[in-house]
């Protein structure tokens, strides 16, 4: 279909796989489940994992995950660990026994010993974990007890992740392997022999970054909003998005197409919240229906295009993802994979409220004041 095409052209000028097929693809909602499954899958890794992560805590889950991970290295398993240093801010302490223990680590944002090639505003905002070229799992999650709704600031942690086997893993294997020798000028220690599952699901990852030639990350966003015929629902933490693509949103809408979008009713980040405010009411004055997660704190980044593509990633509709950070997605055209996404919609539909203009009726000019000025700053948040 066209709309294929001009997403194909989008993203295959990123020098990237591109669509594979021949793939199993599994939605994962929340932490639960998630963690359950990777700490299943890690478990019996036999040759080789792959950890990526942006933020990885050492409090209960992270220190399950720690010393699973230590444990695999010590029995024999080539463990690769990749860390964000802004995100991650691991203790020295366990990344030495990490590496007493035999894993590999390397630091993303490592300042120490001037190596400071990266800006300080780049954030590896990948989660990605591989496992024998096998099996992979990226989405929205990072490593810590709030994932799992027990931060009791932030409560119920809503998120999503994909769980993948077939060529699709070696191409989010490739993400970290870019990375890793960015970080530790080594090729990263991991196989790349395609192993292929029963299933048969068209899928397509995709990595973005700041060392991309073009704005890619963006123009693929700009590419599937403006290839809805039908509908558009859009799911994301930080709704603060460029200006390019806020009128590609503003125009779907104006097409027919049902849009709609759900986001926090609160955050961990109170300057992303108010600047957020800002787009609500030009939303709905263009008729997108605009929803606020009522049951916790909504972190996932998903998005459904018509019946066309199911998007699942760790990239925010705003600036910092779309030019600064690097982020991992991936999209599906699999209708079952697309049905199992509408259900998990549905749902997040009904934990919301959906927001009408007579909201803002009554900010007091203070209110608006201070949501523009935290939306000023809204490129660097």
């Amino acid at each position: 279909s066209d709309e294929m095409e001009i997403i194909r052209g989008t993203i295959s000028s990123n020098n990237q796989p591109g669509f594979t097929t021949h793939n199993h693809i599994q939605l994962l909602l929340n932490g639960e489940e998630t963690f359950f499954k990777m700490l299943n899958d890690l478990e019996g890794a036999q040759n080789y994992i792959v950890f990526q992560a942006y933020t990885f805590r050492t409090d209960h889950i992270g220190m399950k995950f720690a010393q699973l991970l230590m444990k695999k290295a010590r029995n024999g398993v080539r463990v690769s660990f990749l860390n964000d240093q802004i995100g991650a801010k691991i203790p020295s302490k366990l990344l030495k026994a990490f590496a007493d223990a035999g894993m590999q680590v390397g630091t993303f944002n490592d300042y120490s010993g001037g190596r400071g090639r990266m800006q300080v505003n780049f954030r590896n905002h990948r989660k990605v974990v591989v496992i024998d070229g096998k099996v992979a799992y990226l989405g929205g999650h990072n490593i810590g007890d709030e994932y799992l709704g027990l931060n009791k600031k932030i409560g119920f942690w809503r998120d999503t992740h994909v769980r993948l086997e077939g060529p699709s893993v070696l191409a989010a294997q490739l993400a970290t392997a870019k990375d890793w020798y960015c970080c530790r000028e080594t090729p990263l220690d991991a196989d790349w022999k395609v192993h292929l599952p029963q299933s048969n699901s068209n899928v397509m990852v995709f990595h973005t970054g700041p060392v991309d030639d073009k704005h890619s990350c963006l123009l693929a966003h700009v590419a599937l909003i403006n290839s809805a015929k039908k509908r558009l629902w859009i799911a994301n933490p930080y709704f603060v998005p460029p200006e390019s693509l806020l009128d590609a949103l503003f125009l779907a809408s104006l097409r027919g197409v049902d849009v709609r979008i759900i986001v926090p009713s609160y955050s961990d980040s109170q300057s992303v919240m108010l600047a957020m405010e800002v787009y609500k009411e030009p939303l709905l004055s263009h008729g997108v229906k605009v929803y606020e997660y009522k049951a916790g704190f909504l972190h996932q980044k998903t998005m459904i295009v018509d019946d066309s593509f199911g998007c699942v990633g760790s990239a925010n509709f705003d600036c910092r993802s779309m030019f600064i950070n690097f982020e991992i997605s991936v999209f599906c055209t699999d209708k079952e994979f697309i049905q199992d996404m509408d259900g998990m919609f549905e749902n997040d539909f009904k934990a919301s409220r959906l927001l009408t203009l007579d909201d803002f009726k009554n900010v007091s000019t203070m209110r608006r004041i201070t949501t523009r000025g935290a939306n000023l700053l809204s490129p660097v948040l």
